[in-house]
């Protein structure tokens, strides 16, 4: 299967009633031409979400957006209270819509209604709601489940961070980190993503090169990239500069180590040794540019990986992201199909 790569989140601060409109009209300019969207649906779902965050959050929160295949993906993300239990209990009435004004669990199985996709996450640090419109991501039924948060600096404009997945019967993975942010760091990163797609990955010195080389003329940059093998239960893992990589099976965390360098330099390509640990049906693979802080811990997040990848992206940006620079965490998950 060819290389997938998706563009970076627009982020929308949502406080008060004037921000909700302000988000409305953002997601209908980045609707505006995608197939799989009925009118008014992806302005609908974002009110509700910004409704929400005016009305039960405390001091509001924000919607990630982006484009997404045919439709449009929306992340709705706060720092508390949580959502109250059965908030999302009630089953969903097609033949009925909730009123509008209905109330927190009324306006979110508006959004699950209309949602291809749909999954939240809530403790006391804050609630997640993520939505899919258009077509459901064909990579839901398959061997692999993945999703990532890209947000720029500042939340607007283009990212210097990028990342990209190739899922077949093996799955390579990258995340790659332009130096600085804007449209430079963006150049950077797009070269390096462009030559990850330019053939099967085949192993991790080979891709390396093939980045570097790809970055030359570009200001540079790092970049982490895996090799997943469910057939040989094995993950190969290299990184140049500071990319933070975990796999989490079975209660266990592994680290994986990046080496000091940078890409695309005139410097000599520093000695790739990658690295080796086990991959079982159920593991999770998170890899983070450095626009996430190294000290996260799952264990504050209690259950987090049942949830979609791209939940646990945004929950792990939320609580760990610098606003100083551009953050990206890509999550990739295997399913048990992806060991057959």
């Amino acid at each position: 299967m060819a290389a997938v790569s998706e563009a970076e989140h627009r982020l929308c601060a949502v406080g008060a009633e004037e921000d909700v409109g302000a988000l409305r009209r953002m997601v209908a300019r980045m609707a505006a031409g995608q197939p799989g969207l009925r009118p008014g649906v992806a302005e609908l779902v974002a009110t509700e979400l910004g409704t929400n965050l005016v009305r039960h959050a405390d001091k509001g929160g924000y919607v990630l957006a982006r484009r997404a295949g045919d439709g449009i993906e929306l992340i709705s993300v706060d720092r508390g209270p949580g959502m109250p239990a059965g908030a999302l209990a009630r089953d969903v009435d097609t033949a009925t819509p909730p009123a509008r004004g209905g109330g927190l669990s009324a306006g979110l199985n508006v959004v699950r209604r209309h949602a291809a996709e749909f999954d939240s996450y809530s403790t006391r640090r804050g609630t997640v709601v993520y939505a899919r419109l258009g077509t459901a991501d064909p990579r839901v039924a398959g061997r692999w489940r993945y999703g990532a948060v890209n947000v720029p600096c500042g939340g607007d404009g283009e990212s210097g961070d990028a990342w990209a997945v190739a899922p077949d019967g093996r799955l390579a993975a990258v995340v790659v980190d332009g130096l600085g942010h804007g449209p430079a760091a963006a150049v950077a990163a797009r070269a390096a993503v462009t030559a990850f797609g330019h053939g099967p990955v085949t192993d991790l010195d080979t891709l390396v090169k093939r980045a570097h080389e790809a970055m030359r003329s570009t200001r540079g940059g790092v970049l982490g990239a895996c090799l997943i093998d469910p057939g040989r239960g094995e993950l190969s893992y290299a990184a140049v500069g500071n990319i933070t990589g975990r796999v989490l099976t079975g209660g266990r965390t592994v680290h994986l180590l990046d080496r000091p360098g940078t890409l695309g330099t005139h410097l000599r390509l520093p000695t790739t040794r990658p690295q080796h640990c086990p991959w079982e049906p159920g593991t999770t693979l998170i890899l983070a540019s450095d626009g996430i802080r190294s000290g996260w811990e799952l264990e504050e997040h209690p259950r987090l990986l049942e949830h979609h990848p791209s939940v646990v992206a945004a929950v792990l940006h939320r609580d760990h992201g610098r606003s100083t620079d551009d953050a990206t965490v890509l999550v990739v998950r295997g399913t048990p199909e992806a060991a057959s």
